[in-house]
């Protein structure tokens, strides 16, 4: 890369990650673009994840280690960026893998979009515990004015996939803390990304680049805390946008039930599932995903959904695969509504 490109600060907050710090310090290390640093804040660790970080201190002058007691996510996100030097924030959970263009290819987007943008995406994969493959995300192509999609998809996905502006994630605030406090902890990403949006561009690299990981310790599989996160990150929304439609609202909500359905039957908590469903049942987007949750559903059943036998681990070049069709289309299913918030 030129001597003039932009240094990036990925940070990564981590308690009790002894299990998958070490890869994922890898994936980040080993990223195509050069001028990186390596932000890691243990938020009160248990394990040995601490001394892990300190032996990539050891030997690679990029990472730095902040310790901390447990503050939770938000926190510890936010200790990271105040301790960044980075134009550009790029945040990383601590058991997901990035392929190795993915902040080459991010930054390349951001300087092209121009100063007007403030966060880039791309497209992500679900895999399991040992890395193979699950689910790839639908293929999101939206850029410019971003928000009134977000509120009612998360295109973004995860937190480990958007690259931000620093100066972007100052004016917002940062990560919210009080949802930890308001016990509605897992949305900050989400948050984040909603607040930047409202204020900036967005713009997107259409690949596959980030792996995130689904295991039954994630916070996204406690429904019912996610649920409350969702509501106060919508609540904060609304307070910040007045005009809010109750229409745009009520496909938000309904959208997030689907999406709490789906982790409630990939975990198998399938009467949980069919709790999350039903309230979104009245909606059109509902009626056009119950194919493939049928489909879904009798694959299930005759255990025909298997773990792809290719395997994302740090250093593979997972952009470059063909990856197989989304579960649930959302990308088609909503390719005409995107089209009318677009004012195409």
């Amino acid at each position: 890369m030129a001597d003039n490109q932009p240094l990036v600060s990925i940070i990564v907050p981590v308690r009790d990650g002894e299990s998958s710090i070490a890869a994922t310090l890898e994936s980040a290390a080993g990223q195509t673009y050069g001028n990186t640093e390596i932000v890691v804040v243990d938020d009160g660790s248990r394990d040995g994840t601490r001394a892990i970080v300190e032996a990539w201190v050891a030997r690679d002058p990029r990472v730095r280690l902040i310790a901390q007691t447990n503050r939770g996510v938000a926190a510890a996100r936010n200790r990271a960026v105040e301790a960044a030097r980075g134009e550009l924030i790029a945040p990383l959970d601590a058991d997901d893998l990035w392929d190795p263009t993915k902040i080459e290819r991010q930054v390349r987007r951001m300087l092209e979009a121009g100063d007007g943008t403030g966060l880039v995406y791309c497209w992500w994969v679900s895999i399991d515990v040992d890395g193979a493959l699950l689910d790839c995300s639908p293929r999101w192509r939206f850029e410019g004015p971003g928000a009134d999609i977000l509120l009612q998809v998360n295109y973004t996905g995860n937190a480990s996939v958007p690259l931000y502006r620093r100066r972007d994630l100052e004016r917002v605030g940062g990560y919210d803390v009080t949802l930890r406090e308001r016990d509605g902890e897992g949305c900050e990403d989400l948050d984040l990304a909603l607040k930047v949006a409202e204020r900036s561009n967005v713009a997107v690299v259409p690949s596959w680049l980030v792996g995130y990981r689904r295991s039954h310790g994630n916070m996204s599989t406690r429904t019912d805390r996610m649920w409350r996160s969702y509501a106060l990150a919508l609540t904060n929304a609304r307070t910040r946008r007045e005009a809010l439609s109750s229409a745009s609202i009520r496909k938000s909500q309904h959208q997030f039930a689907l999406y709490l359905a789906g982790v409630s039957f990939r975990s198998g908590a399938y009467a949980k599932a069919i709790r999350w469903g039903f309230p979104a049942l009245r909606s059109r987007v509902a009626l056009q995903v119950l194919p493939s949750v049928v489909s879904l559903c009798v694959r299930t059943l005759l255990k025909l959904n298997r773990p792809d036998a290719r395997r994302i681990t740090s250093g593979v070049h997972f952009s470059t695969w063909q990856m197989p069709q989304p579960l649930v289309p959302y990308d088609r299913i909503y390719h005409r509504r995107f089209k009318r918030l677009r004012g195409a």
